[in-house]
C-alpha cells in the first residue's frame, strides 16, 4: 500500500512517496533540486528555516527542507497530530515531538525520513549513501572498517570491496542515529562491527547498551541513488519486534 503523495510540495521537491515500513512505522521520500529552491518554499511547506541555516548554501537548505517535508509526510501517515517539522537540537539532530521516534537522511538529490510510533519503537536509524567508487573506498577503508571487517574483504575484487565498504558505512551511520538519542553517547566507526545481518557494539554506551549488544540491520539498493539502510529498536512493551 502506498499513500497519496503530498498534495502540493514546493517546486524544488518531487511528489512524495510515503509507505508503511513495518508495524507503526512509515517511510517517506522525495527527490530535491537545489537549483529550484526559492525562499517562499519554506513557509509553503510549513517548515521554519533555522537561523543557523539562513546563510547556508542552497544545497544545504534544500536538503534540510526535503528532509523535514519527508518527516512531516511520515508523521501524517503515522497519524501523529499536529504534523510539525522537527526542530533542531543543539547537537544539530532532529528534535522529534513526544510520541515519535524517527530519523532523516539525504544523499544524491534524494531525501527520506523513517518515523515510528514511540509506543512501538524507541529508536530509529536511517541512512542513504551513494556507492563509493573503488579508489575512494580504498582510502576510507581503515577509517570505516574494524580489523576483522577488513580481513573479511579478502577474496573480493575492487568493486565488491567498495560495495561492502559502502554498506558498512551506511549501516554504522544508521546505528548511530538509532542509539545516540537513547544513550547520549557519541561513538565512531570502530566502536561497532557488522556480523552477518547484525550490528555488534564494541564499546559500552550505557548500562542498557553494553559492549556486545546486538541489533539487526537492513539495507536495500536503489539503482539511481545508492544504498539505503535502516535499524529499529523496539520499545520494551510495544509488542513490536525489531525489523
Amino acid at each position: 500500500m502506498t499513500h497519496a503523495p503530498h498534495s502540493c510540495p514546493p517546486a524544488c521537491l518531487s511528489a512524495l512517496e510515503t509507505r508503511p515500513w513495518g508495524e507503526r512505522l512509515f517511510l517517506a521520500r522525495c527527490d530535491y533540486r537545489s537549483d529550484l529552491l526559492a525562499t517562499e518554499h519554506f513557509p509553503q511547506a510549513g517548515v521554519p528555516l533555522p537561523e543557523s541555516l539562513a546563510s547556508a548554501v542552497a544545497k544545504r537548505r534544500t536538503e534540510y527542507l526535503a528532509g523535514r517535508v519527508c518527516a512531516q509526510a511520515a508523521m501524517a501517515a503515522l497519524g501523529h497530530r499536529p504534523v510539525q517539522a522537527p526542530a533542531v537540537n543543539a547537537d544539530r539532530s532532529p528534535a522529534w515531538p513526544a510520541g515519535v521516534a524517527g530519523a532523516i537522511t539525504h544523499s544524491q538529490g534524494r531525501a527520506a525520513a523513517l518515523v515510528g510510533d514511540a509506543r512501538h519503537w524507541r529508536g530509529v536509524g536511517l541512512d542513504a549513501e551513494a556507492w563509493l567508487p573503488p579508489d575512494r573506498a580504498q582510502r576510507l577503508e581503515k577509517q570505516i572498517l574494524t580489523g576483522a571487517e577488513r580481513e573479511a574483504l579478502g577474496g573480493l575484487d575492487a568493486h565488491q570491496r567498495a560495495r561492502r565498504i559502502t554498506v558498512t558505512f551506511s549501516v554504522k551511520e544508521s546505528l548511530f542515529k538509532a542509539l545516540y538519542p537513547l544513550t547520549g553517547q557519541r561513538f565512531y566507526f570502530h566502536d561497532a562491527a557488522l556480523e552477518d545481518d547484525q550490528t555488534v557494539l564494541l564499546k559500552t554506551l550505557s548500562q542498557a547498551w553494553p559492549a556486545g549488544a546486538r541489533l539487526p540491520f537492513h539495507w536495500q539498493e536503489d539503482p539511481a541513488h545508492g544504498v539505503l539502510s535502516w535499524i529499529t529498536v523496539a520499545a520494551p512493551s510495544g509488542g513490536a519486534t525489531d525489523l
